[in-house]
Order: C-alpha cells, then structure tokens, then sequence
C-alpha cells in the first residue's frame, strides 16, 4: 500500500493552496492508496486564537471530511495533524493514531508542550514524529519525547537538510518517516513525491500506527 503521510488541504491549513478534494486528486494521479491529511493545528491556525475549542476542531475537520468525501473507491483517507505548540516556538510534530473522539475529547492539547502531550500521546497509541527537524527556524528535540523523525521531507521551496535528518534519526534509534509536505503550490505533479509503502494495507489510523511501529514498511524519496 503506497500512502503519501504528509500533506495540506487549503480547509484548514492557510499556507496551502489546494482543497482536500485537490490533495485526493493528486495523490490519486501519483498512484498512491491513501493519504495522511496533516493539516496545521495550532492556536493561530486560520485565525481561531480565541475560539470555541468545539468550533476550532469543527473547522479542523472539515478538511478531511471533504477528503473522505472526495475520495475514489479503494483510495483510503487517513486523519493525521501536523503539530505546533503555544510557546515552544516552530517546531511542528506530525500526529499519527488520531481520530475525532480523541480531538473532541482532550481541550487545549496544542498548549500542553511537548513533554506532557508525549505522556497523552502514549497513553492513547499516538505516534508522534517531528516535522523537517533540520529545517531552518526549526529546534532539533532529542528523542526522548519522540518516537519518529521526518528523514525525507519533499517541500520544494524549503531546504530540510534531510541527509542530516537521516543521520540523527540513526543516530538515535528512532523510526524514520517520509513524506511531500505538499501544499499544492510547492512541488510540479510527481516531484519530490515522499511516503511509504506499507507491507500490508491499513484502514485506519490505529491500524497505521501498528504497522509503522512493527516496521512493516519502506520509504519513498
């Protein structure tokens, strides 16, 4: 199963300049199974600094209802998150293991730090990896808080310094994740297309969790 694990929807993500249904399409055209939509959460995202958290996780979910509702038969859409929180500068984290219970549940996630969201984040199954760690404005995070780094981040108008990333992320002994970071203004159609192929198809978040902890999968570059 090819599954493209990280990538943006204009729904919910300010920077992105394609819909949820513009994501489907291109992934589709790529001859991937799935997706990850990772859109941006954090306390600024798309103007809801001060909003009702109910309202702000209806807004957050619009971008993968629409996917869901866009997608072909046999094309699985997956909910991921991209990550930052309040006070703890640009670092973003990828969220994978998510559903919609868990958002709704859990009020002001995002202004938990790092440390304390790892500890729910453990309690609940989620994996979290940390987004383009090399970047530039970004703070590299030691990996006791993390489970994964992004080794291969496919953005074309930044430079992710992934050779670096690889080499830390062995260094550590972590898992290593891949994905486009598309945003759909980036990157020409099939450039840069990042994921993984997975040793067996997953219908779910969970279900991707487990296989990406048990190391069922390859990287795409």
């Amino acid at each position: 199963m090819k599954l493209e694990l990280h990538i943006h929807a204009s729904e919910h993500s300010a920077c992105a300049d394609e819909s949820a249904a513009g994501c489907v399409a291109r992934c589709a055209a790529q001859g991937y199974d799935g997706m990850v939509l990772t859109n941006h959460f954090y306390a600024n995202c798309m103007g809801d600094a001060d909003g009702d958290w109910t309202a702000r996780i209806d807004r957050f979910m619009r971008g993968y209802d629409a996917a869901v509702a866009a997608a072909p038969e046999g094309f699985t859409v997956i909910l991921g998150m991209e990550l930052r929180f309040a006070d703890e500068g640009e670092n973003d984290y990828l969220i994978l293991g998510l559903d919609e219970p868990f958002l709704r549940e859990h009020e002001d996630f995002d202004a938990l730090g790092l440390a304390k969201f790892s500890a729910l984040a453990r309690e609940h199954g989620l994996l979290i990896c940390q987004a383009h760690p090399f970047r530039y404005g970004m703070r590299v995070r030691l990996p006791d808080y993390l489970d994964a780094y992004e080794v291969y981040n496919g953005h074309g108008r930044w430079e992710s310094n992934n050779e670096i990333a690889a080499s830390w992320c062995k260094r550590h002994s972590k898992l290593a994740l891949s994905g486009s970071d598309w945003h759909g203004y980036d990157t020409e159609l099939g450039a840069n297309p990042g994921g993984i192929v997975l040793d067996y198809p997953v219908k779910d978040s969970r279900e991707l969790v487990q296989i990406i902890r048990a190391g069922k999968f390859s990287l795409l570059f």
